[in-house]
């Protein structure tokens, strides 16, 4: 099944931010949840249902919070059980 080209490959559940400036504080909460540099991390990427993803979503945003910030904590307290 082909994706027509103007489109992404999860029928638009994912928003295009193409062109859009970033949320004022962006760069600092990714500078703050992945270190100095990228070459200092490693890409993880998740398959999850889209219901669990708008919920995480919403909530990551109604805190303020960065989706990266909020998994790497998860991961952090989970090492450290």
């Amino acid at each position: 099944m082909s994706t027509p080209s103007n489109e992404n490959r999860f029928g638009g559940a994912i928003e295009d931010t193409e062109g859009q400036d970033a949320p004022k504080g962006t760069d600092d909460a990714t500078k703050t949840a992945l270190g100095d540099t990228e070459e200092d991390t490693t890409r993880l990427n998740v398959r999850v249902p889209t219901p669990l993803y708008e919920r995480f979503k919403d909530k990551v945003e109604s805190e303020g919070r960065t989706m990266t910030w909020v998994v790497l904590q998860a991961i952090r307290d989970y090492l450290t059980e």
